[in-house]
C-alpha cells in the first residue's frame, strides 16, 4: 500500500463518520419535537404540518402545545 491509498481510505472513513453523526443528530431532533399532534375535538392523530384536522376539519392553529 502506498501513501495515497492510505490517505484516501482515512479520508473516506472521516467523511463517513461525519455523515453518520449528522444523520444521528437529525433523528434525535425529530424525536424531540415530534411530528404529530392529536385533535382536541375528535382525537385523530394529525401531522403538525396540517393546519386543520383531517377528520373533523377544525383548525389546529389555536391548539396550545404542552410538554
Amino acid at each position: 500500500m502506498n501513501a495515497i491509498s492510505i490517505f484516501a481510505g482515512l479520508l473516506i472513513a472521516l467523511l463517513a463518520s461525519l455523515l453518520l453523526y449528522k444523520m444521528r443528530k437529525l433523528k434525535l431532533q425529530v424525536a424531540r419535537y415530534g411530528s404529530q399532534r392529536m385533535c382536541p375535538w375528535c382525537g385523530l392523530i394529525t401531522s403538525r404540518l396540517n393546519a386543520c384536522c383531517l377528520e373533523c376539519g377544525k383548525s389546529l392553529t389555536a391548539v396550545s402545545v404542552t410538554n
